[in-house]
Parts: structure tokens; sequence; C-alpha cells
């Protein structure tokens, strides 16, 4: 009881095989995806930390040049911002452009930089 049995040998492990190579092209554009977004999110993360008070010490800067203007120009000092990786010291920078028009700069100061605190006001009685 031979029966005639269909020729069709090694069908199955080519399919296989196409089917492994199909899934493995999947999982690697996906995995590429995913590392793409996690490096863009990492940089995000570095650059918030690295802004961080920056914004703050320029709104002080900001409100400071409100009370009136600075003796110096360019007039340098530094402030104390809380940061969420502890207490930064920035140096906030006036200069005076054309007429009565400002810059103001906000950095982190250097380890060994010696600043003047920032004052209150800039008012001064005539």
């Amino acid at each position: 009881m031979t029966g005639n049995r269909p020729h069709r040998s090694g069908y199955a492990l080519i399919m296989v095989l196409v089917f492994m190579v199909l899934f493995a092209a999947i999982v690697g554009v996906a995995f590429r995806r995913l590392g793409s977004a996690i490096r863009t999110e990492s940089a995000h993360a570095i650059q918030l930390r690295r802004d961080a008070g920056s914004l703050q010490a320029l709104a002080k800067g900001l409100s400071l040049l409100e009370t009136g203007l600075p003796s110096e120009n360019p007039y340098v000092c530094g402030t104390t911002i809380d940061t969420p990786d502890g207490p930064r010291t920035f140096t906030v920078t006036f200069t005076q452009e054309e007429g009565t028009s400002f810059s103001v700069r906000a950095a982190p100061s250097l380890p060994d930089e010696v600043l003047t605190p920032m004052p209150d006001n800039f008012f001064t009685v005539p």
C-alpha cells in the first residue's frame, strides 16, 4: 500500500525561514524606532537639567531691571537659584544696547568665580 504522495518536499522549511527573516526585520525596525525615541528623550532630559535655573535667574534679572538702571555697563552680578539638583549660582549680565534698551543674560557661574550678589533694586536716591 504505497499511495501516491504529492511531491512537495522542502516548502515548509522555506516558509519557516521566510517568516523568521520577516519577523527579524520587523523586530529590527521596532527596536530602531524605540532606540531613537529613547535617545531623543534622554537628550531632552539632559537639556532640561542643564537649563534648570537659567530662566529663573533671567526672570530675577528682568524684574531687577524694572526697578531702575544699573550703575555700570556691563553690570555683572550673581544669584543663587534652587534647582532640582540643588542650589546653583548663576551669573547675570546687564549690557546697555542702544539708548535705554538693555540685554540681560544668565549663565551658570564658574566654580571659582567671585561675583557681587544681585541687589534688591537698582533704585538710587538722587
